[in-house]
């Protein structure tokens, strides 16, 4: 006798299938925002910003003043950038602790309804 395949069934199988893409892009975005903590990629480098501040504006400034506004300037650069990975990991985090019960609840559910459709009990 031929299995019957139920419409609920194909939903549950289909919540665990995107429980567990929930769960892959949650690793992968600890990961990555893991890394970007540890070590912040900046674009901004004392060469490029070296251009801006030979305007005449900042003229009446000494070269140690203009030294210091620049790390001044890659250090906030820096600290918004790991700023920007702390919440990258939280939002990983997060979506993994809700891939996780969603999996659980909707496979649970899927092998109860195979379970009752086989006749296996």
């Amino acid at each position: 006798m031929a299995r019957r395949v139920y419409i609920r069934e194909i939903y549950f199988y289909v919540m665990c299938l995107i429980a567990v893409i929930l769960f892959i892009v949650g690793l992968v975005t600890t990961f990555d925002s893991s890394i970007n903590y540890v070590k912040p990629v900046t674009y901004m480098t004392r060469a490029s910003m070296m251009p801006v501040y030979k305007s005449p504006e900042y003229s009446d400034m000494t070269q140690e003043q203009i030294d210091k506004l620049i790390d001044e300037e890659i250090a906030l650069q820096v600290s918004n950038e790991k700023i920007n990975a702390l919440k990258g990991i939280f939002r990983g985090a997060l979506l993994i602790i809700i891939a996780v019960p969603l999996f659980s609840v909707h496979w649970v559910k899927a092998q109860a309804m195979w379970r009752l459709n086989t006749g296996d009990e």
